[in-house]
Parts: C-alpha cells; sequence; structure tokens
C-alpha cells in the first residue's frame, strides 16, 4: 500500500513537471520589435498649413532641391496657430519682445536624408520701448541664409492700432545651406517671408493688409543683413 502512495505521488509530480515544460515551449514567441513607420508626405502647400502659396511651394522646393516633405510635428504648426500667438504677444504689453511663436520646420525628404527650412514669426510693439526709425513699415532684409519681410499691423483682433501697431517680421532660413549656383537665392527666400507675412496679415485683420504687396516682387528692395 505503501508503495503505491509513493508510486502516484511520483506519477503525480511528474506530471506537474511535464505541464511546466510544455507551457513553457508553447508560450507565445516574443512580438517582434515593430518597424519604424515612415511620416506621412506632404504636398508643398501643406507643409505649414495657410502659410505656403504655390509659388512659395515652388520657393521651398527650390532651397531644399526636394519635392517631397515629410509631415513632422513642427509642421502642424500654420497660419491660425501663429496668428493667435502674435496676438497674444501684442495684448502682453512691455513682454512682447520675450513672448514665443511657435516655428514651422519644413523637411525635404531626398533618399535616405533630409533637408530642413525654417519659418519663423516674431512680434514687436512699441509698448516694448520705442522702435528705431528704420523699423517702421514694410522692410525687407536679406542674408546668406535667410530672408524677411517686417510690416506694421493695426488690427481690431489683436488691439494694436495705426499709433501703436504690431510689428511682425516673416523669417524664412534655409538650413539646408545649399543652393545651386545658377539660382538666385532671394528670388525664394523673400517669396516664402512675404507669403507668410501676408497670411498672417489677413488672418489677423491687419489694415490694408500690413501696407504688403499682393506679390514679392512687388516689395521693396531689400536691405543686406540678418533678421536676428
Amino acid at each position: 500500500m505503501r508503495a503505491l502512495i509513493l508510486s502516484t505521488a511520483r506519477v503525480a509530480a511528474l506530471a506537474v513537471a511535464m505541464a511546466v515544460v510544455a507551457g513553457c515551449t508553447t508560450s507565445d514567441p516574443e512580438p517582434k520589435a515593430s518597424r519604424s513607420v515612415k511620416p506621412p508626405e506632404v504636398a508643398l502647400t501643406e507643409a505649414c498649413p495657410g502659410l505656403i502659396t504655390d509659388a512659395a511651394g515652388e520657393a521651398v522646393r527650390a532651397v531644399l532641391q526636394s519635392s517631397q516633405l515629410v509631415n513632422d510635428d513642427a509642421q502642424t504648426v500654420g497660419v491660425t496657430a501663429m496668428g493667435k500667438a502674435l496676438e497674444g504677444a501684442y495684448k502682453a504689453g512691455p513682454k512682447v519682445r520675450e513672448t514665443p511663436v511657435a516655428p514651422c520646420v519644413v523637411t525635404g525628404s531626398v533618399g535616405r536624408g533630409s533637408r530642413v527650412a525654417e519659418i519663423r514669426l516674431s512680434a514687436d510693439s512699441g509698448k516694448a520701448g520705442p522702435l528705431s526709425p528704420d523699423r517702421v513699415g514694410v522692410r525687407v532684409v536679406l542674408g546668406a541664409q535667410e530672408g524677411s519681410v517686417s510690416f506694421d499691423c493695426a488690427s481690431t483682433r489683436a488691439g494694436s492700432s495705426a499709433e501703436v501697431p504690431l510689428r511682425v517680421t516673416s523669417v524664412f532660413t534655409n538650413r539646408f545651406h545649399k543652393i545651386r549656383k545658377d539660382d538666385r537665392p532671394e528670388d525664394h527666400y523673400l517669396v516664402v517671408a512675404h507669403s507668410a507675412a501676408l497670411a498672417v496679415a489677413r488672418e489677423l485683420g491687419c489694415a490694408n493688409e500690413g501696407g504688403l504687396p499682393a506679390r514679392a516682387g512687388e516689395l521693396p528692395p531689400a536691405q543686406p543683413g540678418s533678421s536676428s
């Protein structure tokens, strides 16, 4: 009887051991790491929503030498967000120059690499201190890697007036740092900077669209220098 009990116990132990082994060998395999998903491509005019016209899109293509733009997080910044940020900056009064306005990064995909440019806007006003005489009206500045367009905005929405306007500067910067010899960078930088400036002027309801011309080719002559 004792032998039978011991035998039964051994069988039970063996069955448990076999079940554990079977459980280990039949478990689902480790999930494989998912392959990185390539960011979706967007049209040239959709890279920075509302800021880039068809002409500006072609200028971006020429600068980045790519017609395939990838849609990353920064590219969700468009005219609506920038208009709201500029409005908030003016209403910040003396701290107008300290209020950040998120830029829009334009990333061109070329093979396995990428080329980057950026559209950024900044705000200023007499509330932060007197502006220099050259910071009045439509002003164009062109540097080696960027171009900017500045204008005065009297806007009911922003609360700015002709006496104390919201001073907006639109800058397009080429971070790819290369351009073909037969291209003129100002023909590209200023087209994009003007497109963004005009879009924001319309978004904010600036009187007379900030004095900006309808086309970049009608801007006043550019002054050499940096927009910073």
